[in-house]
Formats: structure tokens, C-alpha cells, sequence
């Protein structure tokens, strides 16, 4: 991963030794010492918008933002109130800008970013379309990342294409989908790029195959405003750790219609 320019990832759950455990079925809060090996791996920007970043309070996501600011890990998705939840994470390689949004289709409704309150953004969003027509204008790629959909489902439903098609709409020009688990369909719609499902890439699921496997897409940009894709297959071993990579074949999506800014 190293390898890569930029390398985005779901983060699900907070990463804090703060906080107070909601006691949710599934409670999730990773030991501070995570980010440092994700750092090491490459991940450099990473969602903060899925169904478990509120499992041990505000306390615990708002210490998590902040480990990750201090450990130089962007993330998006979310913020210390909704004016920066909104906002696009931006990077800028070799004279592209390349734009990041996140959004919860799965709540928690009650870690909903606002005016004064840390939190995460959500789908239902009523700003939805301007957000992402606003982030679409600054950049020159803009990547919108969905925590989505059924769990343990390998095509996806109605409600992800609704919104996955919408952020195309809007300005999107690849989406990237998250939360069932399991790897689920790809698409492209209107010359952009749809992945509705990642599957798992560290996680203990070991009940399946299909839970111990993710995919991991390895995406090229160009300036000419195409871009080339390659839907890896990652095996986790008995230790959950990603341990065999499958290489696909490559594939392009051209856009047809050039950014302004390329």
C-alpha cells in the first residue's frame, strides 16, 4: 500500500482510550496504538462516517479526530461540527486535486454532526445534492464514500444505486461503498465509477469466505480526466491479517466530458 499515492480506508469505530461504552450490541473502540500501524501501512485518509463510530459517545469520536489530525491521517465523513463535516478532505498530487466525502446511510442518527456538535454526516442529509455539487467544484476528482446497504448481501439494493447514482449526479466521480461486509457488485453509470461494497479488509469474521475477503481497487487518475481501475481480491488469514492479493484486470472509465481544472 505503501506504494500508492493516496490509500482511503473505512475506520469502523472510534480509535480513543476516552469515552463511554453505549453498550450496543456490537461495541467497537481500538487501542490508540492502531493509527501508528496504519500510518505505517500507507492508509492516509480514512472515512469517519459508518454505524459504529458512536459506540463510546461523542467523547471518544471527537479524542479520535483529534489522534488523527495528530498522527497527519485525513479523514472525512465527519468533524468537530457540521461546517467541517460537510466540507470535502482535499489532496493535491501532481497538480490534481482529489476530493473526499463520506456519508452514514446507517446512522447513528444521534452522532449527527451539527452547528456545535462533533459528529458524522449523514446521507439523509437534507443539504445532500449541494454538498456534493460544492465539493464537485473545487476539485478535479471528487470521491464520495457510502456506509450503506445489507449486510452480508453480495449485490446491492435499491436505496444504495438511489444514492450511489445521486452523487454521480451531483458531481461525483467515483463512488465507493462500505458496511455489508462481503464484496457486493460494481458499476459504471453515467462514465463514473460505482463500487457499492468493499467487503472486509481487517475484520474477525471467520464464519465465511465471503466475510474473510475484501476488495481492494487500485485506481489510477490521469489528467485527461479518465481514470483505470483494478478490482484486487484480499484474502485474510486466520489472524484476520490481509495476507493473499488476487490481481483482476484492469478495466477504464472514460469520462467523456473533462474537468474544467484538468
Amino acid at each position: 500500500l505503501k506504494d500508492f499515492d493516496i490509500v482511503f480506508a473505512n475506520l469502523e469505530g472510534p480509535v480513543s482510550d476516552k469515552g463511554k461504552d453505549k453498550h450496543n450490541l456490537y461495541s467497537f473502540r481500538m487501542d490508540p496504538t492502531v493509527l501508528e500501524a496504519l500510518k505505517n501501512t500507507g492508509i492516509n485518509v480514512v472515512s469517519v462516517a459508518n454505524n459504529h463510530v458512536g459506540d463510546w459517545g461523542r467523547e471518544a469520536y471527537i479524542d479520535t479526530l483529534s489522534r488523527l489530525k495528530e498522527k497527519e491521517i485525513f479523514y472525512t465523513g465527519g468533524g468537530i461540527n457540521s461546517t467541517e463535516a460537510e466540507k470535502p478532505t482535499i489532496i493535491e498530487k501532481y497538480g490534481m486535486k482529489i476530493g473526499f466525502l463520506g456519508f452514514s446511510d446507517v446512522g447513528p442518527n444521534d452522532m449527527k454532526a451539527d452547528v456545535n456538535k462533533a459528529g458524522l454526516l449523514l446521507a439523509s442529509n437534507p443539504r445532500f445534492d449541494e454538498i456534493i455539487k460544492k465539493a464537485s467544484a473545487q476539485v478535479d476528482y471528487l470521491i464520495v464514500s457510502f456506509h450503506f446497504g445489507e449486510e452480508y448481501k453480495t449485490k446491492h439494493n435499491k436505496r444504495q444505486e438511489y444514492l450511489a447514482h445521486k452523487a454521480v449526479n451531483d458531481g461525483a466521480k467515483i463512488v465507493v461503498g462500505h458496511h455489508p461486509h462481503v464484496i457486493e457488485n460494481t458499476e459504471v453509470y453515467k462514465n463514473s465509477f460505482i463500487a457499492y461494497s468493499l467487503g472486509n479488509f481487517i475484520f474477525d469474521q471467520s464464519w465465511s469466505e465471503p466475510t474473510m475477503q475484501g476488495m481492494l481497487l487500485n485506481i489510477k487518475l490521469s489528467r485527461d480526466g479518465d481514470l483505470t481501475v483494478r478490482k484486487d481480491t484480499v484474502k485474510l488469514n486466520s489472524a484476520f491479517q490481509p495476507d493473499q492479493i488476487i490481481k483482476g484486470s484492469e478495466e477504464k472509465v472514460k469520462f467523456g466530458v473533462k474537468n474544467k481544472k484538468l
